[in-house]
Order: structure tokens, then C-alpha cells, then sequence
């Protein structure tokens, strides 16, 4: 007897519609509880909101893992490393300027030591300055003494009097200007110092000077 191709074509279409409306993307959700129970479902489990949770294709893959909500430590935690990764970041950015500007600014190492004693050229002149400003305060000063021992037994005149203080004032301020440009001498060769080990650091790793250019090619 023949077989009824009406009746099956429309079991075919009827298979392969109920084929077509299952589910081919269907997610497994699997996790395990801190209380130590693993837990399978088809939505990811209430059980496991502090837990991570890992969605599973239909073939047992892993396609994503659901992190649970942070807690807010682990908010405080991770807000204080991006703002020290930031800082970083900007900290690198901050010394990459600082390159280019040594590189464009000193051809040579001579070049830096060449602008080191320039530096220390004005404040070594001030101070010299205020040494022979000194010697002449300090030969005043004898002049006075020789007055005032006149008046050892008896009471000094008030513009000796004066005169002496204003003497000393002048030799405290003197030496407080040496003070401060040999304080400022120290800090130039200290700022020189570091620029000149960041340069050598450079060009051993193989930077070139950036001789006066102002499109950034080395030359």
C-alpha cells in the first residue's frame, strides 16, 4: 500500500517546526553557594548572589561568569587602585615630557655641565659680593670697638650704641645671604645631577638628542 504523502509532510513540518522552536542558545546557570552546596538552575540562583556565577552553553562551554555585587570595602579597595593606577599613569606621562624636554634642551653631556656652572656662575658672584661686603662691615666693626673702648667706665653715646647694632645687623644679613645662595647652589647641583643620570639613562637606552626641532625628529 502507498504511503500517504500528504500526511507525511506534515509530520516532517511539524518536527522540524518543534526542532526550530527549541532553544538552541538554552544557558545552564552553575555555582556553588559559601555554604559549600553546588547549585544548577536555568536562572542564576538567589543562593549564590555573593558568589560568582558561571553561565554554561548548551555544551557544557563556559560563556560568561557573573561576578557577585561588590561589597563596599572591596568598592573602596578598588576606587584606591584606579586612583593609584591613574597617578601612575600620570606620573609616566609626567617624565615622558620631562625627556623630551632634556633631549631637546642638551645635545651633549658637556652641554648640561656647560649650563650647571652657569647657573652656579651667579650665585658663587653674590656670594663673593657679600664676603667682601663682610671684610668691609668687619673693618667698621674694629673701628667701633676702638671708639667704644673710651667709654668702658662710663655710658656710651646712643649713635654708637646705634652704630654698633646696625653694624651687626648688616654682617647677620650678609651671612644669611651666603647662607641661602650656598642652600641654592646645593639644590642646582642636585637638580643637574639627577638630570644628567636621567640623560646618560636615555641615550644608553638609545634616544638621540632632539637638537632645536620643533616637529619631534631627532637628528
Amino acid at each position: 500500500m502507498a504511503p500517504d504523502r500528504p500526511r507525511a509532510a506534515a509530520a516532517a513540518a511539524l518536527l522540524a517546526l518543534a526542532t526550530a522552536a527549541t532553544p538552541v542558545t538554552a544557558s545552564v546557570f552553575v555555582c556553588t553557594t559559601p555554604a559549600g552546596k553546588r547549585i544548577t538552575a536555568d536562572q542564576p540562583p538567589p543562593e549564590c548572589a555573593s558568589v560568582p556565577i558561571r553561565e554554561l552553553r548548551a555544551d557544557g562551554s563556559v560563556r560568561r561568569v557573573i561576578e557577585p555585587p561588590l561589597t563596599p570595602e572591596q568598592q573602596r579597595a578598588r576606587a584606591e587602585q584606579a586612583r593609584r593606577e591613574q597617578k601612575e599613569r600620570d606620573a609616566q606621562r609626567a617624565q615622558a615630557r620631562q625627556d623630551i624636554a632634556l633631549l631637546e634642551t642638551y645635545p651633549t653631556e658637556q652641554d648640561i655641565e656647560a649650563a650647571r656652572q652657569a647657573a652656579l656662575a651667579s650665585r658663587q658672584v653674590m656670594i663673593e659680593t657679600s664676603g667682601k661686603r663682610l671684610e668691609t662691615f668687619a673693618a667698621e666693626r674694629r673701628k667701633l670697638d676702638d671708639e667704644a673702648e673710651f667709654y668702658v667706665n662710663r655710658k656710651m653715646p646712643a649713635k654708637l650704641g646705634h652704630a654698633i647694632e646696625a653694624n651687626a645687623s648688616l654682617v647677620d644679613a650678609e651671612r644669611r645671604l651666603i647662607a641661602e645662595m650656598q642652600a641654592d647652589m646645593a639644590r642646582i647641583n642636585k637638580r643637574f645631577d639627577t638630570e644628567l643620570g636621567r640623560y646618560r639613562e636615555l641615550v644608553r637606552g638609545g634616544a638621540k638628542p632632539l637638537v632645536g626641532t620643533s616637529d619631534g625628529l631627532t637628528r
